[in-house]
Order: structure tokens, then sequence, then C-alpha cells
């Protein structure tokens, strides 16, 4: 029988929805595959634990954790033939809300038994570390490395918010210059790259993102300080942000984003500052959706 590996983050918000359901959730996979679970203890086990899956000879892995847990499985994994389940167990779960995969773990577990396999592709960071979702570079970059993990995991996708407002004050503006398919897109003081529509939940940050389209969608903001900002911040909760004369997206294959002092995140983990080379990697993973 063919092997499934779980990789779980029990430090995750819901993995208590997994012990809960741990039998059942076994007893539905052990039909297919012999079942092998492994648990992360710290920061890039997820990756370690997906390169060891794919030497063990495992067809299929499993995420159960948040976005952060996904990243590094996939990070572990990417162009491989493997194919990835999604347990969300996180604070947002953002990729799997898009792809309509159930929180309930029972019913996302049926899908990972008989589900579809959809190639995705990544986002590709300075050679070295691919992204799913998004990369974000400047006011979000800020927050996402000041924000603790405990409040994080105890007050989900509103800590963000309020960690923004709370260190809003020391937060320094600075200017990021933008190149898309080499050509100079001039200055702006946040950039956002997706490979999805969704942001932070069921925010659609880049309306039209394509995961498999072999494109990342570049959002544009041109303006800065705190009264562009809340109006930025407000657009997006709403879904007009698009709409706004000082907001900009376009489509492209390799960007490049350069600055001073400016941190960026990838799919909502802290990552550094910039400068930063990105490139679509076209389907480079296949994930198991309804």
């Amino acid at each position: 029988m063919e092997k499934a590996v779980i990789i779980i983050n029990p430090e995750a918000r819901n993995s208590k929805r997994f012990e809960n359901k741990r039998v059942e959730v076994l007893k539905i996979l052990s039909e297919f595959y012999d079942v092998y679970i492994w648990e992360t203890i710290k920061q890039g086990d997820g990756i370690r634990l997906a390169q060891r899956a794919l030497d063990f000879g495992a067809c299929l892995m499993i995420s159960a954790g948040g976005d952060g847990t996904l990243n590094e499985v996939i990070n572990g994994c990417a162009g491989s033939s493997i194919k990835i389940g999604i347990l969300p167990l996180g604070v947002s779960n953002v990729f799997a809300l898009y792809h309509r995969i159930p929180v309930d773990v029972v019913k996302a577990v049926k899908v990972i038994a008989k589900g579809k396999v959809k190639e995705v592709d990544l986002g590709f960071v300075n050679g070295k570390r691919y992204f799913h979702m998004v990369l974000g570079a400047g006011l979000d970059g800020f927050v996402v490395h000041n924000l603790p993990h405990d409040f994080k995991k105890a007050f989900g996708a509103p800590a963000y918010v309020v960690t923004g407002f709370a260190k809003y004050p020391v937060y320094e503006l600075r200017p990021i210059n933008i190149k898309i398919d080499d050509v100079n897109y001039g200055t702006a003081y946040e950039v956002v790259v997706s490979n999805i529509p969704n942001y932070g939940g069921r925010m659609k940050m880049a309306p039209d993102a394509i995961p498999d389209d072999g494109l990342l969608d570049v959002v544009i903001f041109r303006e800065g300080g705190f009264l562009n900002d809340v109006g930025y911040f407000m657009g997006v909760l709403l879904g007009i942000h698009h709409k706004l004369g000082s907001v900009e997206i376009y489509k492209g294959k390799k960007i490049e984003l350069e600055g001073n002092d400016v941190y960026y995140h990838l799919d909502a983990e802290p990552c550094g500052k910039i400068p930063v080379k990105i490139e679509c990697k076209p389907r480079m993973i296949k994930v198991i959706v309804p």
C-alpha cells in the first residue's frame, strides 16, 4: 500500500480539531494508504519533514496546520510529483479557503481521499524560498515582523489589525522601487505580489489572480502616510481598493522590489528586508482540492 505522511503542527491554533477526530481521520485514510504522523517542533521542521517524506517514498503529504505550515511543506517538496493534501488548522487558512477546502477535519480528509489534483504556480524569491499565496512589502511586512506568535495564535486574524494600529506610530515610511518583467514601474510605499485573490481571509487583494496561469499579480499602492493607509485598509476591506486612483494592479512573471530598510513577508511569515527578486514558477505543486 502507498504511504501518506501527515505533517502536523501541534502548536497550530486549531490543532485540537485533529486530535478530537484523529481516529476517524486515520480510519478514512487507512483505506487507501499506510499513514504516518510526524509532528513539527520548531520553525523549519515542515521543510525538513517534507524532504524526509520524499526520501521515505510517500506519494501523499498532508499539511495539518496553517498557511505557515503549508508554506514550509511546499518548500520541502516543490517541483516533485508528490500530492499535497490540506487539513486547515491555522489562524486564517487562506489558501484552503480560496480552494473551498472545509475547515471541518473529517470533511477535509474526505476531500484528500477523493478529491482531484490541481497543479499550482509558486512564487520563488531570491532563488531560495517559495510562496504559494502572497509576498507583502511595506506596512504589512512591518506588521508581520512585529506580531507576537502567541498573540496571533490567541486572537487570529484580528491580531494583525490590532498590531498594525499599535505599532503604526513607530512605522517609518520608505519608498519601494518596482520592476515587472524588466520594465520600471516607478515608486510606491506598499507592494503586494499575489498568487491567489484572497488576502488575510476573504478579502480580495488581487481580484483577478489565478494560481495556475503562470503569472503573479502585483498590487501597487502609490501613496503613503496615515490617511492614505487608512483609506487603503478600508478599500481592501470593502473590496474597492483597486478602484482607487492611487492603486494599480499588473501581472508579470518576474518582479523586482528594491528599497532601504523595508520589511517583507511570505505567506504571513516574516522574512527580512528587500531587495527581492521574485519569479513565477508554473505548476510547481500538486494540491488536492474538492
